[in-house]
């Protein structure tokens, strides 16, 4: 599976099958996707490998320590290898094949935007999935 940014500036590959998705609604994702979630998924650091464009990301982190890594070009969000855990967080809309995947449940439906109604029957999560 291969995905990239917007402007195919940074490019990546994924060997195997990834976790399932998860639709995260915490104020921090909706304002670094513009959108009402983020939609999520992660894989191991063996299966993850870059191929273009490392040189173009840039990284932001919060006083809370969230942080964010995207192409410096175009603003498109790329993956991030967690600094506490064995796994490379995915950002679901910038892969380019079918991930075979489906959503598997939302998080932090607590602080989901107020004008956003979840319609579907997957699992909903008032902070993080325990």
């Amino acid at each position: 599976m291969t995905g990239n940014c917007l402007c195919g500036e940074v490019k990546y590959e994924i060997d195997g099958k990834i976790s399932p998705i998860w639709l995260c609604h915490c104020s921090k994702c909706r304002h670094q996707t513009g959108s009402a979630f983020h939609a999520s998924a992660v894989c191991r650091p063996g299966q993850f490998r870059w191929v273009s464009g490392v040189d173009s990301i840039t990284e932001y982190e919060d006083t809370s320590s969230y942080k964010v890594r995207f192409c410096e070009k175009c603003g498109s969000p790329v993956p991030s290898e967690a600094d506490d855990r064995e796994m490379v967080f995915l950002h679901a809309g910038c892969l380019n094949e079918d991930p075979e995947r489906k959503i598997a449940h939302h998080i932090f439906v607590g602080s989901k935007a107020p004008w956003f109604e979840i319609l579907d029957a997957k699992a909903q999560y008032e902070a993080h999935k325990q």
